[in-house]
């Protein structure tokens, strides 16, 4: 008998020590995140992150705010503006002063299906880190995924609202 309740402990101890290293791959409504990125095996454009970046340190030279990290898209296009590429441009140079790695997040309107805004966000995010790699950052640092219309930033349903959720931030991990 106490054979056998060892077991059972044993066997509840391992199951909760695995769990504990488990990372939830689901989105905020619980639905799975969509992942993937310039690669065919779905892998982002950089690969996995872990990370550590002083992007965001306000105490460094050039620090970016987070208004500095978010270009914007015109209606059902991933294509970049100047102004996106200028954003994109001041970008890259604060990532030539950090070791840091980014991930480069795809958001779109409400308009559309789930699936077609998954697969627009990812255009998004691949165009910004196609950019960001283009003005010298290695490919290793970035990371890219797409919410599609699941994390709006502002809630609405007018013009508005739709333009400031089509967009790609640069997220310093």
């Amino acid at each position: 008998m106490k054979r056998l309740a060892s077991f059972f402990i044993t066997v509840l101890l391992l199951g909760t020590l695995a769990g504990c290293g488990a990372v939830p791959n689901e989105g905020p409504d619980g639905a799975a995140a969509q992942g993937g990125g310039a690669k065919s095996d779905g892998a982002g454009v950089g690969g996995a992150g872990g990370y550590g970046s002083n992007l965001d340190d306000p105490n460094a030279a050039g620090a970016l705010t987070e208004a500095d990290r978010r270009v914007h898209f015109d209606f059902n296009s991933a294509a970049l503006t100047p102004q996106a590429e200028s954003v994109l441009a001041k970008n890259a140079r604060a990532l030539s002063r950090s070791a840091g790695r980014v991930q480069v997040e795809g958001h779109c309107d409400e308009r559309g299906t789930r699936e077609y805004n998954l697969a627009l966000g990812q255009k998004r995010a691949d165009a910004a880190a196609q950019f960001l790699i283009s003005q010298g950052v290695d490919s290793g640092r970035i990371k890219t995924i797409s919410y599609g219309k699941e994390r709006p930033m502002i809630q609405g349903h007018d013009e508005t609202s739709w333009q400031q959720n089509r967009r790609a931030e640069i997220i310093p991990q």
